[in-house]
């Protein structure tokens, strides 16, 4: 009846145009890390799966129909929001990895279908656009591809096996690419172990790990505020009430900066990347990172592994980036939205942790930053800085939240012009 009394009056009601943002539950964006990465890896993989059986004129079936369920009924609030008891999580890792061994099971077959057999490395790009990009190749011996073209690309072998980067690999298509031998030299140049040259940039880090430069040498600016640098903070976040629900404005009065170096070591250089890894301690928690330099691409990747021990923190990286604009724009289901990055009304005040998908770009015209994640939603901005939370471990209703082993990747990405 209320539905019907408004669909009678609408002519008469006033419009509201823009987000209808919430005040409040802001934890929800990251707490409970397994849950939110699940959705992503799942959202992705299904995706994909669709990809792979339309290319290969396979239909779909019901058993698709019961995977995309058990992805959906596992968005429901309190599940996705990380806001239900211990045990609702035991269920959904269960079923996600039932999911995860079934849609991977049926899209290696369908590709090595397509790929058909012999030594050939054929590359994949499920995305709705054409695409150049660092491409993670397992146990490729060879030092080079080769496409019909007759381009070559270089190969390198890392620890974690070779990876390469590839230009134009199709919308939705693939590239075939030969083994071929080719030598390629280094583009990296390191002075010492907090210094480093890429095609891109002038890299500097102080004796805590932390960015003091980041120098844009093709745009011929500093990437970061003068006098300030980037690194992983720590909060304490004790909220009034609906601990694993909320995090309230008075979080920043009490933190401190990850800033306990136990470690650091260059893993990998060579044609494609090079990588530095670092070690911290935060309050009895590690923190390794293996941060990735490209040869052939802007971004800057931040592969993250966690083992948290802690109770009612919040752990943020942070970019007090040189941008002046007072938009942010954030990625949402369906394209992006924009969001003040002042305090100056109480809606403003208010959005000091807003959601966002895989990305935010904070761009002041002709240059900007983007941060992008693997599986990270809950994200801030104040007075330049652009931060995404990493980790939220509240005690109610579950008693040990996020008291785990995480593993993530969030990227930095210098630019020209917006995010257009």
């Amino acid at each position: 009846a209320y539905m019907q009394t408004l669909e009678e009056r609408r002519e008469k009601l006033p419009v509201y145009d823009g987000e209808l943002y919430l005040e409040f539950h802001r934890g929800t964006l990251t707490q409970m890390h397994n849950i939110k990465k699940n959705n992503r890896l799942a959202e992705t993989a299904l995706k994909t799966m669709e990809l792979m059986n339309v290319l290969s004129n396979e239909e779909v079936n019901a058993r698709h129909d019961d995977l995309y369920k058990v992805l959906l009924k596992n968005q429901f609030h309190d599940i996705l929001p990380g806001s239900s008891i211990a045990e609702v999580y035991e269920v959904t890792k269960a079923e996600y990895e039932a999911l995860s061994d079934e849609v991977k099971a049926e899209i290696n077959q369908r590709l090595a279908a397509l790929a058909g057999t012999g030594e050939a490395v054929t590359v994949f790009n499920t995305l709705g656009f054409d695409r150049d990009d660092v491409v993670r190749l397992g146990d490729v011996k060879a030092s080079a591809l080769r496409d019909a073209d007759g381009t070559v690309y270089p190969v390198q072998q890392t620890e974690n096996g070779a990876v390469a980067y590839v230009k134009g690999i199709p919308s939705k298509g693939f590239k075939a690419l030969e083994l071929a031998q080719a030598e390629a030299a280094s583009p990296f140049v390191r002075s010492d172990d907090y210094h480093l040259e890429t095609p891109f940039y002038s890299i500097a880090l102080d004796e805590t790990g932390a960015f003091t430069s980041i120098f844009d040498k093709c745009n011929d600016r500093e990437v970061l505020k003068p006098g300030q640098v980037a690194r992983i903070r720590c909060y304490e976040d004790k909220p009034i009430y609906y601990d694993n629900w909320d995090i309230d404005m008075y979080y920043t009065e009490k933190s401190w900066a990850v800033d306990d170096l136990k470690s650091i070591r260059w893993i990998a250089d060579g044609a494609v990347e090079t990588v530095l890894e670092l070690t911290f301690d935060c309050c009895g928690s590690e923190i390794l990172q293996k941060i990735h330099f490209y040869a052939d691409s802007r971004r800057i990747d931040f592969e993250t592994r966690v083992d948290w021990k802690l109770h009612q923190h919040l752990l943020k990286a942070e970019f007090p980036v040189d941008i002046h604009a007072d938009e942010a724009t954030f990625e949402v289901q369906f394209g992006n939205v924009k969001r003040k990055t002042h305090t100056n009304t109480s809606w403003d005040k208010a959005r000091f942790e807003s959601c966002a998908q895989k990305w935010m770009d904070f761009s002041e015209g002709h240059y900007g930053v983007s941060l992008l994640n693997d599986c990270k939603y809950g994200h801030s901005i104040n007075d330049g800085t652009i931060g995404l939370t990493l980790i939220k471990c509240g005690v109610e209703p579950n008693p040990n939240a996020d008291v785990e082993v995480h593993n993530f990747t969030y990227a930095l990405y210098p630019h020209c012009g917006t995010w257009k």
